[in-house]
């Protein structure tokens, strides 16, 4: 738990009850990006939320820049781990210190438009039955960006299909928009307890939301996720152990089969039908291709340089 807390309850003070939305900011050795984050929060035409930084034990001037934009605006907190828990746990920690109707992630090193909280609050207010309101998913690279726009369900168009489209064409930038925060909650819960990897746990986040079709989006707000270089080490050409990879892949995949029944209850023809769709949702993990070259190249006698990471 947090030890270090700047910034006090906020309430509304039309209703005098709290924020309908928190905002979690997980943050370490972010003092490069942090104000520009936090202004463009600051920034947006929605102002019933708080905002909760969750400071990973940084040891650069993240806090600095936190506790002052703390004291200046009174809808964002500071709070500080004890030492240093990893960015995941971290990530899941502001999550639980969430008390409000909606939740969202940001990241330290990317933007929306103003209107992204707005927007989104809208698609879930009208939509009871959702849990997942998202905007246009924008990828900015090396100077240029990419938009993917939200894929709306055709007029028609059977649920099942578009339970494959919705998964197919689903971001991972997707766990940075506004969720229902016990729903969200509950999923993150169950990742954790049965896929102890690191990479494609967003997706599996994800799973639950687009499986039940309880995704509404809008391509009349946009969010972007920035490809920033923090250390200026060179590219590696190397490669890793093709082992791990096609475990964490397996995982992927048994987690998707192992969740399915619960989701799609009564569904049983709808859930056998959707397994081979799951090996395809799992090159968000590790690519199969990338797992074949990396076996020719051991079987070639190149020597990995990594393997695949878990949270233990």
């Amino acid at each position: 738990m947090a030890q270090v807390t700047v910034g006090v309850p906020v309430y509304n003070a039309e209703t005098l009850r709290p924020p309908r939305v928190t905002i979690g900011v997980p943050v370490y050795n972010s003092e490069s990006l942090l104000q520009q984050c936090l202004e463009n929060l600051a920034a947006q035409t929605f102002t019933d939320f708080k905002v909760i930084i969750l400071d990973n034990a940084s040891s650069d001037g993240t806090a600095t820049i936190a506790r002052a934009f703390a004291d200046r605006d009174r809808r964002f907190e500071y709070r500080c781990q004890p030492r240093n828990v990893g960015a995941k746990q971290n990530f899941a920690d502001v999550l639980e210190m969430a008390d409000t109707p909606y939740f969202m992630w940001r990241a330290d090193d990317d933007l929306s438009d103003a209107y992204f909280v707005q927007e989104t609050v809208r698609l879930l207010d009208a939509a009871p039955q959702a849990a997942l309101a998202v905007g246009q998913a924008a990828y900015e690279k090396n100077g240029r960006t990419r938009i993917t726009p939200f894929p709306h369900r055709w007029p028609l168009e059977p649920a099942f299909l578009y339970r494959i489209r919705l998964l197919i064409r689903s971001r991972a930038s997707w766990i940075y928009a506004l969720f229902r925060t016990e729903e969200l909650k509950a999923s993150l819960r169950s990742v954790y307890a049965s896929f102890p990897h690191v990479n494609a746990f967003d997706h599996l986040v994800l799973f639950p939301f687009l499986m039940t079709l309880r995704v509404v989006g809008s391509n009349r707000t946009k969010f972007t996720t920035r490809f920033i270089e923090r250390t200026q080490t060179p590219a590696k050409r190397g490669f890793l152990d093709p082992g791990p990879m096609a475990t964490l892949r397996a995982d992927f995949v048994r987690y998707c089969n192992e969740q399915t029944p619960k989701l799609l209850t009564g569904q049983a023809a709808a859930a056998v039908l959707m397994r081979p769709i799951f090996w395809m949702y799992a090159e968000r993990s590790y690519r199969f291709p990338k797992i074949l070259n990396a076996r020719l190249r051991l079987m070639l006698g190149q020597a990995p340089t990594g393997k695949a990471k878990s949270y233990d």
